[in-house]
C-alpha cells in the first residue's frame, strides 16, 4: 500500500507539473481569458515637464508672476507623456500614477497636485475607434490604483479612459495634461528629489486586466536665480564738426564754436542770408524716452540784439533777407558726412523745418525762443531707446541796413534728459 501511495504522488506530480508547463506558455494557445498575455514593458518612454521648479514657486527672483506653462513656473506645470506600444490589444483605460519610488507601495509626492486637471492638453498617435478622454470621476483608491483622493479630489493619479475598449496597434503614443485655462494645470511636487511615474495600461475600461505598463522619471531642482545690473548710460555730446560714429557712436569732439557771416572776416551784410551748423550726438538706455532742449539768447552786441525769428508765436519763419533774424532749426538734409542720422529721435516743431534754401523766401524755416534762458525748449525728443542718433542745428542770421554795427555773440547750451 506504500508503495501503490509513492507511485500515484509521483503520477500527481507529473501530470501538475506538465499542466504547469502548459500553462507558461498559455499565452500562445489562448488559455488565459480575453486573450491577454503578460504584458510587456512601454518602450521609448518619457515624461516631459514644462518646469522643473518646485510647486511652490510662480515668481522669478525679482518677484514678478511667471506665467503659467513656463520654466519658472512650478506650481503650473504640464507634463507630457510619450511612450511605444510594444504589442498590439485592447486598451481601455490608462493610469498615470505619481510616486517616490519606482516600486512597491506608492507614496504620494508632496505637494503634487493634479486634481484641478479639466481635460487632456494633447493625445496622438493613438489608434482605437474610441478617444481617451480625462476621467475625474472614477474611484481609483483600491487594489492596484493606490491613488491619493477619489474622483476629480485625486491628487497624484491621472486617469483616461475610452468609451469603449478596442484595439490599438503598436507604436508611438502621446498623453499631455495641462492646456493653460484657469487652473487645468499640474502642481508640482514642492520637494527636491526624484519622482517616478507609473504607466498602467488596461484592457477594459474600469481600470482592470493590466497590460503593458512602464516607470518614467523627473526630477524636481533648485532653480538658478541670477542677478545682474544694467546702469542708467546716457552718452550726449555737441560739436561744431561731425565725426563717423563708427559701431561705437563715438563721441563728437573739436567744441562747438562758430561763426555766421563771410567766410573771410565773418561779417554779416543785409543784402544776403547766412548759415552755419552745429551738431549732437545722442545714445540712451532711457526705455521710457529723451528730450533734447535748448537754452539761450539771440545774438546780442551789449544793449543791442538780433530780433529773433517767428516772433508772431511759436510759427518757424522762413529766411527774410534784409530783415533781422535769428533762429535755429533741425537740417535733415545736411550733405556733411555723418551730419545727420536720426532714427530713435525726431525733431520736434517749430524746429523741424530747417532743411532746403535760405535765399529771400526760401524753403528752410526757422524759429527761436529767449524764454529759453529760463525754461529750456525742445527740439527733437524720442519716446524710447536711442542707439546712435546725430542731430544738425542749423543757424539763420539776417539783418537790416539798420541793425547797430558790434560784435553780436550769445551762447546757446544743449540739454538731454532722459527718463528711466
Amino acid at each position: 500500500m506504500q508503495k501503490i501511495r509513492i507511485k500515484l504522488n509521483r503520477g500527481v506530480s507529473a501530470v501538475i507539473a506538465v499542466l504547469f508547463m502548459a500553462l507558461l506558455g498559455g499565452a500562445n494557445l489562448g488559455l488565459f481569458g480575453g486573450g491577454v498575455a503578460f504584458a510587456d514593458n512601454l518602450t521609448s518612454r518619457k515624461v516631459t515637464v514644462s518646469s522643473s521648479a518646485k510647486g511652490s514657486i510662480s515668481t522669478n527672483a525679482a518677484g514678478q508672476a511667471v506665467p503659467a506653462g513656463e520654466g519658472g513656473n512650478g506650481a503650473k506645470a504640464n507634463h507630457t507623456f510619450s511612450f511605444t506600444l510594444p504589442t498590439t490589444g485592447n486598451v481601455g483605460s490608462v493610469k498615470f500614477k505619481y510616486c517616490t519610488t519606482a516600486f512597491g507601495a506608492c507614496t504620494a509626492p508632496t505637494g503634487l497636485d493634479a486634481s484641478t486637471l479639466a481635460t487632456m492638453a494633447s493625445s496622438t498617435g493613438w489608434s482605437g475607434s474610441f478617444p481617451l478622454s480625462l476621467d475625474t470621476s472614477t474611484n481609483l483608491t483600491s487594489g492596484d490604483a493606490e491613488c491619493v483622493g477619489s474622483g476629480n479630489g485625486r491628487t497624484n493619479c491621472i486617469a483616461v479612459k475610452k468609451g469603449t475598449a478596442d484595439s490599438e496597434s503598436t507604436g508611438a503614443r502621446t498623453v499631455g495634461f495641462g492646456t493653460g485655462g484657469g487652473t487645468d494645470w499640474i502642481k508640482n511636487p514642492t520637494s527636491v528629489g526624484d519622482y517616478y511615474v507609473r504607466i498602467q495600461l488596461y484592457a477594459t475600461t474600469a481600470y482592470g486586466t493590466p497590460g503593458d505598463s512602464g516607470n518614467v522619471m523627473f526630477a524636481i531642482v533648485d532653480q538658478v536665480n541670477i542677478t545682474t545690473k544694467v546702469q542708467e548710460t546716457l552718452n550726449f555730446s555737441v560739436a561744431n564738426t561731425p565725426v563717423d560714429p563708427s559701431t561705437s557712436c563715438v563721441a563728437l569732439s573739436g567744441g562747438g564754436n562758430i561763426f555766421l557771416g563771410d567766410v573771410t572776416n565773418h561779417v554779416l551784410d543785409f543784402t544776403q542770408a547766412y548759415d552755419n551748423h552745429t551738431y549732437f550726438r545722442l545714445s540712451t538706455n532711457s526705455a521710457n524716452g529723451v528730450v533734447v532742449q535748448y537754452s539761450g539768447d539771440t545774438l546780442k552786441s551789449g544793449s543791442e540784439s538780433i530780433d529773433v525769428a517767428g516772433t508772431a508765436g511759436p510759427t518757424p519763419e522762413a529766411s527774410t533777407v534784409g530783415a533781422e533774424q535769428f533762429g535755429i532749426g533741425i537740417d535733415s538734409a545736411d550733405a556733411t558726412a555723418f551730419g545727420y542720422s536720426f532714427t530713435n529721435l525726431s525733431a520736434s516743431a517749430p524746429y523741424s523745418t530747417g532743411n532746403g534754401t535760405i535765399t529771400n523766401g526760401g524753403t528752410a524755416s526757422f524759429y527761436f525762443d529767449t524764454a529759453s534762458k529760463t525754461a529750456p525748449i525742445t527740439v527733437a525728443s524720442s519716446a524710447n531707446v536711442v542707439i546712435c542718433d546725430t542731430g544738425s542745428v542749423r543757424y539763420l542770421a539776417n539783418i537790416s541796413p539798420n541793425t547797430a554795427a558790434g560784435v553780436y555773440t550769445t551762447t546757446i547750451t544743449y540739454i538731454a534728459t532722459p527718463t528711466y
